[in-house]
């Protein structure tokens, strides 16, 4: 079983250079000064798990267990060179016991999740996932749409629910991002929730300023609402934007087919019962 993409990024912090061979010099550079400091041992360890030598780093966690025996960040090196052996099961025992010594370590749950899933275990993936964006102060937008993904896929009661709120939570640690919104309103449109949904159409166009795509959106979600005059509304605001374009942009084809669809859509709208 592959391991998920998003976790392929869960490295240590190492300065930027493109060179591996240079990176490990500057490492021991500095280790020639203070060599029993645990984070640019942790730094050195991780280059030779990115240039796939794990034995090396295994050596290096060796010395690091004497250093700092209870250092999370030494207990995670140590989970993650299991996994880099493909020692898998070994790897998510060791992050289940990192996190129960130090429940508030966040990348000691993200890295559970990974082990977790590693070995086809989504349900335990999911939980630590959960964990994670509960606790980390700055999680990835990837990795909140990772784990609304796994609810959603999962469809249990109450998954699609508690993916929304995931996706509100990552909201509100990071900023009004178009991608969580639209996730949300995805969910949010199965869930028949219009006007959450629509709430999420208004922040974006405070945020980004209105646009055609939006003013289509919210199109979308007026039709699977069956509020067919404002669906009209929105596709006269889409149209309006249309045409404040400079006219170079409006001589297209593709922009006449656009327009003339958009047009075409208002009319139905508006015809349609309840209108």
């Amino acid at each position: 079983m592959k391991i998920a993409p998003l976790f392929a990024a869960l490295v240590l912090p190492l300065a930027a250079h493109p060179d591996p061979r240079h990176t490990l010099e500057e490492i021991n550079s500095h280790l020639a000064q203070t060599p029993e400091d645990q984070e640019l041992l942790r730094q050195k360890a991780q280059v030779y798990l990115s240039t796939g030598n794990p034995g090396e780093a295994a050596a290096i966690f060796l010395a690091l267990q004497k250093l700092g025996p209870d250092e999370p960040a030494n207990l995670l090196l140590d989970a993650r060179v299991a996994l880099a052996k493909d020692e898998r099961e070994s790897s998510a025992a060791k992050a289940r016991a990192l996190v129960a010594r130090h429940a508030r370590f966040d990348r000691g749950w993200k890295f559970l999740a990974q082990a977790e899933e590693s070995v086809g275990r989504r349900d335990a993936a999911l939980a630590a996932m959960l964990r994670y964006l509960e606790i980390s102060a700055h999680p990835e937008p990837g990795e909140v749409l990772t784990c609304a993904g796994w609810l959603q896929g999962r469809g249990a009661t109450g998954d699609l629910e508690t993916a929304v709120a995931v996706l509100d939570g990552g909201l509100a640690k990071a900023g009004c991002l178009s991608g969580l919104h639209h996730k949300a309103i995805e969910i949010e449109l199965g869930l028949g929730h219009y006007d959450s949904a629509l709430r999420r159409i208004d922040a974006l166009a405070a945020r980004f300023r209105p646009s055609v795509d939006l003013s289509l959106k919210r199109a979308d979600i007026l039709e699977k609402a069956e509020r067919f005059k404002e669906a009209a509304d929105a596709c006269d605001s889409a149209l309006a934007l249309m045409d404040a374009l400079p006219a170079t942009r409006k001589r297209s084809d593709a922009f006449q087919q656009q327009f003339a669809a958009m047009a075409k859509r208002k009319a139905a709208n508006l015809e349609k019962p309840g209108s």
